[in-house]
């Protein structure tokens, strides 16, 4: 007896995760509209310019920009080379700048209000040990650039700046 009702069990089981599996085919939600890329031209275009800056060498990549970029860290609007100058007076005070458990994937809009735009999408953890305390610092960080054909044409860099601004006094 106890074997049958052990047996039984089983097979409800069985038979129920079956049956969730078939009922959870994925549907297009009104969002879904586009194609994701991970190894494309624009993908590695990001991750060349992270490598450009965290080798303190931004000017490397500066023909993947439009000459009229917008360029935005936070709520700052910049320009390719106060970007550059920026971003690169923080070896001043840094050694070891790095990202890990970086990402970068290109989302290729097809529908909607946003169909026709290309963007790239990067998620980061931005490392790196102060000159001043030795102390290292860790900062989850996200990225995009909007292209306009083989060219970014805006530029956006989101971070919490506590953490950097702290080690900068």
């Amino acid at each position: 007896m106890k074997n049958f009702f052990l047996s039984t069990i089983m097979l409800l089981v069985f038979s129920i995760s079956c049956n969730t599996a078939q009922n959870s085919d994925i549907s297009k939600e009104e969002n879904q509209v586009g194609i994701i890329k991970g190894d494309d031209f624009r993908s590695k275009a990001m991750i060349k310019f992270t490598d450009a800056y965290v080798n303190n060498n931004l000017n490397s990549v500066a023909d993947l920009f439009t000459s009229d970029a917008k360029i935005m860290v936070n709520d700052a609007d910049l320009t390719f080379s106060e970007m550059t100058a920026g971003f690169s007076s923080g070896h001043n005070y840094f050694e070891n700048i790095r990202h890990e458990d970086r990402d970068a994937f290109t989302m290729h809009y097809k529908e909607g209000d946003i169909a026709g735009n290309v963007y790239t999408h990067y998620w980061y953890t931005w490392k790196a040990t102060s000159k001043k305390t030795g102390e290292e610092i860790s900062i989850r960080g996200y990225a995009w650039m909007k292209w306009r054909g083989d060219k970014v044409e805006a530029t956006y860099n989101a971070f919490d700046p506590t953490l950097y601004n702290a080690s900068l006094n």
